[in-house]
């Protein structure tokens, strides 16, 4: 390893090992965890996803929302393990322990040994660390490929080698392939590269990470190109939740859909990322038509400014707030409650185990002692707290997003408890109490609770989600459970009744299952249209057809316009027998759900089977027009055509269909059995 002597080899191996055991264990510990045998939210989308890339969607067109890179990592492992989030969990275990070397090892090029271990260890055993490595989120990988950059940009430092300078462009971009908000980071470290080096040679090593760096977001164009027939870089994602944590609406803290008509808890599923269609959902409503993800992005880059210029006052005391948010050692949640996950799931988390109380005083003190020293080179891990504590406040203050501030907290903060050490053996007293007073009143404040630092108001709806993961894994007793404790600490929200009373659907116990329904209605009767929709199903479900269709026509009658009442009003018509009124029930569905893909897909496909193959075809192709890539809306159109006796067409579309879907048996078959046809 160079000049590294035994001993720092020993102390690498030893921060990485505890790291790995560490978090091989709160593996272990959260085993049975509700959360992994049924993710939710954006763990639950990377799920999704990573199947369609298995079956068939190689460029993963429909990850049009967010970046592609953990994707494939889940599909991979899916491919090689099985599915099951074991075997990412367990390489995301070890990935986030070789963080931890790396943190040793950048320590100890900037400021030595001691300094470096102190860091190592400090990221081995960060609780919110070894929490974000057991999440189906690409936090891990993102943090990993980010710390490579900077080791590279590092050793380019020292060392001035273009191949140091490419490999930190080179991670730097596929740290953008997991996190895109590495963007902006990307371009401080380049431009601390050319301020350290002011020289031509340094320059020129700046200009190769750049043009490596802008090489890897080219090829994610030319990818986003080749998926969506329109050449852009930043996926919505980023741009969407510059919106949220910027809006008037926003509190900075908290990642919430844009409001809209749209009732989130009831519309989608509870799994389900309601950022995601809910700003869909806003941009389709200002704009009165349905934007693509790929334009979504300016949309809300154009929002974003105008909230600001709108309103800079409010805009410039939310930043201040959010500052607070940054430097309070509160860990706000995202998809699960932190806290209530700690108390309740885990027994490693509750072992004590480092925390951002003691890592952001130390990290900050450091920062100031190192440059106030002038410790060659210190500009780096100081440049890389900054930067991610500036764009954690431009976004919103969760743990996820000033996670990536921490491992150069560590190394500045191993800096501090040093500079103190050294002080006191120095019997400088004046600047260790300087910097112990420094660290005091950061303390104090990161321990504070002011401006609603905590989010109590928000854990009902992290509770109602939780209750829903146990619903769909058919523990209604627990999930009834939950969504009472919700109803104890929010009884005005009608959110927690309307799912306890479609969990009581789905028992069967009606009467109960009424009562919290029309609980729900009274408290919003908004959701009157929704309840009546989830009784139906339920009903459906259990071959009730007759009267589960009185139950969509109550939802038609409170909501007109609601698509998914019309559709299943047509299905339950159709399984009925009385097709002609199925018929027309579902043609009605066509003009209602042009914005939404998966409905249009679905009513295309049954108004083909009940002989309305021109309507099929056409609301098919509408579908095709949002996405061109939509297996199921391809394989609806071959079918419209097949009905109408026109096989070489429906041929075409199922040749479509199946570069998509490839393993699929079904589509290899009609592909056959048309092309018979179309030659007798």
């Amino acid at each position: 390893m160079g000049d590294y002597s035994r001993s720092d080899r020993y102390l690498l191996a030893a921060i990485v090992l505890a790291a790995l055991v560490i978090r091989l264990a709160y593996l272990v510990d959260i085993a049975d965890s509700i959360y992994l045998s049924h993710p939710v939210l954006d763990s639950a989308w990377y799920h999704t996803k990573a199947l369609d890339v298995l079956a068939g969607d190689h460029i993963a067109a429909s990850a049009s929302f967010r970046v592609p890179l953990y994707v494939y990592f889940i599909a991979l492992c899916y491919r090689v393990f099985g599915e099951s989030f074991a075997a990412p969990l367990i390489i995301q275990a070890l990935i986030g322990a070789m963080s931890c070397g790396l943190v040793f090892l950048m320590g100890r090029k900037l400021f030595g040994r001691a300094v470096g271990a102190v860091a190592g260890f400090a990221l081995a055993f960060y609780r919110m660390a070894i929490y974000s490595d057991g999440e189906i989120l690409p936090t891990t990988f993102f943090m990993f490929f980010m710390l490579l950059a900077v080791w590279f940009l590092l050793k380019c430092l020292y060392d001035m080698r273009y191949r140091d300078a490419a490999l930190a462009g080179v991670f730097m971009g596929a740290g953008f392939y997991t996190r895109p908000d590495i963007f902006p980071f990307a371009l401080v470290m380049i431009a601390v590269l050319a301020f350290l080096k002011r020289t031509k040679r340094g320059l020129r090593l700046a200009s190769t990470v750049a043009i490596v760096f802008a090489g890897f977001l080219m090829l994610l164009g030319v990818r986003n190109y080749m998926a969506y027939n329109k050449l852009f870089i930043f996926s919505p994602q980023g741009a969407v939740n510059l919106y949220i944590g910027n809006a008037s609406f926003a509190d900075g803290k908290t990642p919430m859909a844009p409001p809209t008509s749209y009732i989130y808890g009831v519309a989608i599923d509870p799994g389900e990322d309601s950022i995601i269609e809910g700003s869909r959902v806003a941009a389709r409503e200002r704009m009165g038509r349905e934007l693509p993800d790929s334009d979504l992005s300016d949309y809300y880059m154009r929002m974003t400014l105008a909230e600001i210029r709108g309103d800079f006052p409010r805009w410039a005391g939310l930043m201040l707030r959010k500052t607070y948010y940054f430097l309070n050692a509160y860990e706000r949640s995202d998809i699960k409650p932190v806290q209530r996950f700690t108390e309740r799931s885990t027994n490693v988390l509750k072992l004590p185990l480092l925390t951002y109380a003691v890592v952001m005083p130390l990290g900050l003190v450091g920062l100031v002692v190192s440059l106030v020293r002038r410790v060659r080179y210190a500009l780096v891990p100081a440049a890389g707290l900054l930067a991610w504590g500036a764009l954690a406040v431009g976004f919103f203050v969760i743990w996820r997003y000033r996670l990536p501030a921490v491992p150069f907290m560590a190394m500045l903060g191993g800096y501090a408890v040093y500079a103190m050490v050294h002080a006191a053996v120095e019997r400088k007293y004046v600047a260790l109490a300087a910097m112990v007073a420094a660290a005091a009143v950061l303390f104090a404040v990161s321990t504070s609770a002011f401006l609603g630092v905590d989010d109590p108001d928000y854990l009902p709806t992290h509770i109602v989600n939780e209750g829903a993961l146990y619903e769909a894994a058919g523990d209604y007793d627990e999930a009834l459970e939950l969504y009472k404790e919700a109803m104890e600490m929010t009884p005005s929200d009608a959110r927690p009744y309307y799912h306890a009373g479609r969990a009581y659907a789905n028992m069967g116990m009606w009467a109960e299952a009424r009562e919290y329904m029309g609980r729900a209605m009274v408290l919003n009767p908004n959701y009157r249209p929704f309840a009546y929709v989830s009784l139906g199903i339920a009903l459906a479900r259990g071959e009730d057809f007759e009267q589960a269709a009185d139950y969509f026509e109550k939802a038609l009658e409170a909501d007109p316009g609601l698509c998914i009442a019309l559709y299943n009003l047509g299905l339950c018509q159709y399984n009925l027998g009385r097709r002609e009124e199925a018929a027309r029930t579902l043609v009605r569905a066509s003009d209602l759900c042009r914005d939404d893909e998966a409905a249009m897909v679905s009513v295309a496909r049954m108004l083909v089977e009940l002989g309305e193959a021109d309507r099929g075809i056409s609301l098919g192709r509408a579908a095709l027009s949002l996405n061109p890539r939509n297996p199921e809306a391809l394989y609806v159109v071959g079918l419209g055509y097949e009905a109408q006796g026109r096989y070489a067409e429906a041929a075409r579309f199922f040749e479509r269909a199946l570069k998509y879907l490839p393993s699929s048996k079904e589509l290899r078959d009609k592909i056959e059995e048309v092309r018979g046809m179309n030659n007798p």
